[in-house]
């Protein structure tokens, strides 16, 4: 057997592992050099990004028009919705006790970019934010990857089928061969994936190098450990575990593939095709997944709201800011709301960060601090943001009788 059919014979979650190896190596090798890989990097990027805004469009009038009636639909949004922001009030928890444990911020002597005191960002009401979800094109929105435009445009697209019945029937079906089409188009662009990580792991580490960790490596500790915690102990320990009776072990080991795949490319969204593949082999029918998933990627950053909380722990020790219980009540809740609004593309954090910076008063000039290591923390901070999605869709399933019994063999395969 030749080389090529060893490797291709080898799962995508193993390939991932090996370019994600092989890229680091190279980046501490080459070092700067290692640049001249990020091509392949964005590459990867730019395929991905091509597939999802039809891919969700596609899924989920599919999923709107598949419930079958407004109530069923509506008590599953309400559920998912409910349980994603449960989950990341505990996520936010998690993170503050956390980052006080450790005192992320103590110790820490940087100079302040000057351009950071300068910066302002305009931080619109809520009331501008939930208006701006409806598209007043939803062809732009589609242009432009507005998702939150386009997750709203599809569902009132999968109403209007469910009261057409019969007449919305071919229109519907029209959505089913697109979504098999996007479906067999990502499977393609995926197995271009280990070597796009390779591409974007050399870049990283070849332009940080590993100095960049040693002056943050306690906020970069507490974000991981944090993230860690609440995805064993939340995700997969409490919500899947006791909520939807599965075992654990059986659930971290089905969702793997997604968790390597976003670890890498640091985007919860350009995942949304590997983690349906990872949450129907545990055995979530496809109208819960189809809709939950793609729903989660946008709404749910319960990693986000880990790291928003440390680094609000971090800007307040550095600055020698004590932040009352009061204050730090106030973070829990504008982190809950932010993080929701959080599109899941890389870097998104960091603007969101100002919304709840703002809320307790702290200096803006923190984002300049943390934007060297985002990326660092970016790459732990998402694995809870799709296991949390798959989490919710196993959870959903469950209540609703939709969740098949799979023999772990089956779920890990």
């Amino acid at each position: 057997m030749s080389i090529i059919k060893k490797w291709n014979g080898l799962s995508l979650f193993t390939r991932i592992m090996v370019g994600f190896v092989l890229g680091i190596l190279c980046g501490l090798v080459m070092g700067p050099e290692a640049k001249m890989f990020n091509f392949l990097g964005t590459i990867l990027v730019r395929l991905l990004t091509m597939v999802v805004a039809p891919l969700v469009l596609c899924l989920l009038v599919c999923a709107a028009a598949d419930v079958g009636d407004y109530k069923t639909l509506g008590k599953i949004g309400i559920k998912t919705v409910v349980i994603f922001l449960v989950s990341t009030g505990f996520a936010i928890f998690i993170g503050l006790v956390m980052a006080n444990l450790i005192n992320v911020g103590t110790g820490v002597n940087i100079e302040i970019p000057k351009e950071a005191e300068e910066s302002s960002v305009v931080i619109p009401s809520a009331l501008t934010t939930l208006i701006n979800i409806i598209p007043q094109n939803p062809f732009e929105a589609l242009s432009t990857q507005n998702l939150l435009q386009i997750i709203f445009f599809a569902l009132f697209f999968g109403f209007a089928l469910i009261k057409l019945g019969d007449k919305g029937a071919v229109v519907l079906n029209f959505f089913r061969g697109c979504t098999d089409a996007m479906k067999e188009i990502t499977s393609i662009v995926l197995e271009f994936t280990p070597y796009g990580v390779f591409g974007l792991m050399a870049n990283v580490v070849g332009t940080n190098g590993l100095g960049i960790l040693l002056p943050y490596m306690k906020t970069i500790l507490a974000v991981y450990v944090a993230s860690a915690l609440f995805t064993v102990l939340v995700q997969a320990g409490l919500m899947v575990g006791v909520g939807a009776h599965m075992s654990p072990v059986k659930f971290l080991k089905g969702v793997k593939e997604a968790a390597m795949f976003v670890f890498a490319t640091c985007s919860s969204v350009a995942t949304i095709p590997v983690n349906l593949k990872c949450v129907k082999k545990l055995g979530v029918s496809d109208e819960i997944a189809n809709f939950v998933i793609p729903f989660g990627a946008v709404m749910n950053m319960n990693g986000t709201a880990i790291y928003e909380a440390v680094a609000v722990i971090f800007t307040a020790q550095v600055y020698g800011i004590e932040l009352t219980l009061m204050q730090q009540i106030m973070v829990m809740l504008t982190a809950t709301l932010a993080s929701v609004g959080t599109a899941g593309v890389p870097g998104s954090g960091l603007v969101m960060l100002t919304i709840v910076l703002s809320s307790v008063n702290l200096p803006m000039e923190a984002i300049g601090l943390l934007a060297g290591i985002d990326r660092i923390l970016n790459m732990g901070r998402v694995i809870p943001n799709i296991v949390g999605d798959a989490a919710t869709a196993v959870l959903v399933a469950k209540t609703e009788g939709a969740l098949a019994d799979v023999p772990e063999s089956a779920a890990n395969a």
